[in-house]
């Protein structure tokens, strides 16, 4: 069953490089699904600081500030767990609290009117923030999930990942269709 979805979602990542289609907003469970996929695989591509470093860890919290996001796809990081590294989705209200344990902070968009906030909160800190807030990495976020040509794409803000001494692999700065601050 786990190499089943595994398998799973490396297609749904192969489709994400590809351009995968948003799906209709009515279906917001087959989009978070997608983006699920997405910062499943964020994390083969990004390195984190020796303390936070994915090969020294045996769990990973897949942290969410505000509701109606990622908790309809929780089952992708359950998914992909094993024995030697489980993932788990966290809801985070303490945005400060997120970097002590976070590897990943998805801000939904409930969050918008709070993104300064966040942003200030975790600033420096090494933590992945992710976002589908309209121009979220120009906002000082990490990578922003942006839909162009009705496909879900990525855009990446370099320097809050500098900021928290972290490095984002140059196959993904590839795949997105904006990277600021390069």
């Amino acid at each position: 069953m786990l190499k089943h979805a595994l398998t799973y979602g490396l297609a749904l990542w192969l489709a994400c490089i590809a351009g995968f289609p948003p799906i209709a907003r009515a279906d917001d469970n087959k989009e978070y699904l997608v983006k699920a996929a997405f910062i499943y695989n964020f994390i083969k591509y990004v390195e984190w600081p020796d303390n936070k470093a994915i090969g020294n860890q045996s769990h990973i919290d897949i942290c969410e500030a505000g509701s109606n996001g990622l908790s309809s796809a929780g089952q992708v990081f359950k998914a992909a767990s094993t024995s030697k590294l489980s993932l788990s989705l966290v809801t985070e209200n303490n945005w400060a609290n997120a970097a002590a344990h976070c590897h990943v902070l998805f801000i939904s968009a409930s969050m918008e009117d709070k993104l300064p906030q966040i942003l200030a909160a975790i600033k420096g800190q090494p933590v992945l923030t992710v976002s589908d807030i309209d121009n979220f990495a120009e906002s000082g976020g990490m990578i922003g999930f942006v839909e162009n040509d009705n496909k879900i794409k990525l855009e990446i803000n370099t320097k809050p990942v500098e900021t928290a001494n972290m490095r984002i692999n140059a196959q993904l700065l590839e795949i997105a269709l904006k990277v600021i601050g390069r």
